[in-house]
């Protein structure tokens, strides 16, 4: 499978990567966070399902990231191989 990003998830990523490196000064909290989502897409590629809570009402799954600090939302489209990661958010932000 290929993971790609929606536009929405993409500029909360990238907004979020922003805050953290202005509110530390410094990059490296925002490139920890890099290297986590990075290994996150890695297995999404692999492995979808794995350690994924399904969604009914958003119909999506979610998993966690660096000791649940942050959320990824994604669906997946079996037919044409594509996991789309719908959502980045910090768990402290109202639930979808």
């Amino acid at each position: 499978m290929k993971a790609i990003w929606s536009d929405n998830a993409k500029a909360s990523y990238f907004q979020t990567l922003g805050y953290w490196i202005k509110h530390n000064g410094s990059r490296t909290y925002s490139d920890k966070i890099t290297m986590e989502v990075d290994v996150l897409l890695a297995e999404l590629e692999q492995k979808p399902y794995f350690l994924a809570k399904y969604s009914e009402s958003l119909n999506m799954y979610k998993r966690s990231i660096m000791r649940g600090r942050f959320v990824v939302y994604y669906s997946i489209d079996e037919f044409d191989g594509i996991v789309e990661i719908q959502h980045f958010r910090s768990a402290r932000q109202i639930p979808l």
